[in-house]
């Protein structure tokens, strides 16, 4: 049996080609693992410098649409409905018939009161001749005190009945006037909400709407401010305001504040205001939104940043910064409103701070960034 051949040892040369390039492997493989293992790298923004212009401060808030005046058409007394004399939607004067129920039986009512009236005052008539006869007898010692005494009290007696038979009479036919319910303001009437033959319960409580009315001129637009923005705005003598009358660009239109209410809500900490603008068109339907901007103070040279660099943290409004050795940095606004796309910068901000327009979203203050560029005047 053979046994096999040692293997010749290798070369020193070869031994040492081998170790070297087992060493730069290990090394590169280290290497490899500190970079994945390492911090990533900084983040890159692009910035921009404010711009900065003439401009009117001003706030602005999100309303609603309110009519002037808003009535609920209620019948005040009870009865079957016999005619609707509006059609639905129509636009109607104060005075205006809109419902009857039937009058027969509230004329009754009103006929028998009268007969009551003519009764009463047959019995007054009556007693004050008795009452007459009484006095002169007394007079004339024919007659007894008693009897002039009660005679005195039936004349008073028939007097009151007349004067309550007098009250009934007016009721019987006040009663008879409200079967025809008119419109108690100018405005567009709304559709009826009950047909002809129902029958209909009236009084306040129990009595359900018939129909509505609201007045379209002048309209209001209705928002709650802050009472930071209500601190600033009761310096102003006169509020005018600037109402937009929907959330996407509608027509603009001028409206005067008119009404700031009387204290600040305990649970919302905020206070309701109203501006009234004329709508004789009826181009602003109540119940709609509205943008009101109000001017505040003097026009002025401010600053204004892009309002997609805006950040909300709550109700406060700020815009990160890159300061000179690239870190970010918040800086808290106090806003003056919209002006194009860009908004006014009252307080918080300089004039040389370059604001990330992009990329915020992927940093925090203190992180270090890139700056990609900086765009003078927000260009």
């Amino acid at each position: 049996m053979k046994l096999p051949r040692p293997i010749p040892p290798l070369p020193a040369a070869l031994l040492s080609l081998l170790a070297l390039a087992a060493s730069a492997t290990l090394s590169g493989c280290a290497r490899s693992e500190a970079a994945a293992g390492g911090p990533p790298p900084p983040a890159t923004v692009s910035v921009a410098l404010p711009e900065t212009s003439m401009v009117q401060a001003s706030l602005e808030y999100t309303g609603r649409i309110e009519p002037s005046q808003r009535v609920e058409v209620r019948s005040r007394v009870s009865g079957y409905l016999q005619q609707i004399t509006f059609r639905d939607g129509q636009q109607v004067k104060a005075g205006d018939p809109l419902f009857v129920i039937d009058p027969r039986p509230f004329a009754a009512a009103r006929d028998r009161a009268q007969a009551g009236l003519a009764q009463a005052g047959a019995r007054r008539k009556l007693a004050q001749a008795q009452f007459e006869r009484s006095d002169r007898l007394q007079r004339t010692g024919a007659g007894s005190t008693e009897e002039l005494e009660r005679a005195r009290g039936e004349l008073e007696g028939a007097q009151a009945a007349v004067l309550l038979s007098q009250a009934e009479l007016r009721a019987a036919e006040l009663e008879l006037s409200f079967t025809t319910m008119r419109a108690p303001i100018a405005g567009t009437v709304s559709d009826r909400r009950v047909d002809v033959g129902n029958y209909v319960a009236g009084g306040a409580a129990q009595g359900g709407v018939l129909t509505t009315i609201v007045a379209h001129s002048p309209a209001r637009a209705v928002v709650d401010l802050s009472e930071a923005d209500f601190q600033r705005l009761r310096q102003q003598d006169k509020l005018p305001a600037r109402v937009e009358l929907s959330l996407d660009g509608g027509p603009v239109r001028d409206a005067t504040v008119d009404f700031v209410d009387n204290e600040i809500g305990a649970r919302s900490g905020t206070v309701r205001l109203r501006a009234s603008l004329a709508n004789a068109d009826h181009a602003v339907m109540p119940g709609s939104f509205a943008r009101v901007r109000i001017p505040v103070g003097n026009a002025q040279t401010r600053l204004l940043v892009p309002d997609a660099a805006i950040l909300s943290d709550q109700n406060k409004k700020m815009v990160l910064v890159v300061d000179e050795a690239g870190k970010v940095a918040p800086r808290r606004l106090e806003l003056g409103g919209l002006r194009g796309d860009r908004q006014i910068v009252l307080s918080g901000l300089g004039a040389r701070e370059r604001v990330i327009v992009s990329g915020a979203a992927k940093v925090k203050p203190g992180d270090q960034v890139l700056v990609a560029a900086a765009r003078a005047n927000g260009a």
